[in-house]
């Protein structure tokens, strides 16, 4: 049985590896980014960012019509109102 010294020591190895790795598949990702970019080409995706885009664009034109219609019948009221 491994004392609390020991686990703690490989549960640090374990961290410093892992980070070890994700900072060396990071450094990949950014050098085969910026030699796409140079062929003026990326292999970002931001297709969830344009999919929010799209919905709140909808949403907005949407209630800028409801607010154009309750002016019209507010305008039609006014006008030949009782």
């Amino acid at each position: 049985m491994q004392s609390r010294k020991e686990l703690k020591k490989q549960k640090q190895k374990e961290v410093k590896e892992k980070t070890r790795l994700q900072k060396q598949i990071k450094k990949e990702n950014r050098k085969k980014e910026r030699q796409l970019s140079k062929q003026g080409r990326t292999s970002k995706k931001r297709i969830n960012e344009m999919e929010r885009y799209r919905r709140v664009e909808k949403r907005l034109t949407q209630a800028i019509i409801v607010v154009v219609l309750l002016l019209v019948i507010v305008l039609i009221y006014t006008i030949y109102g009782p």
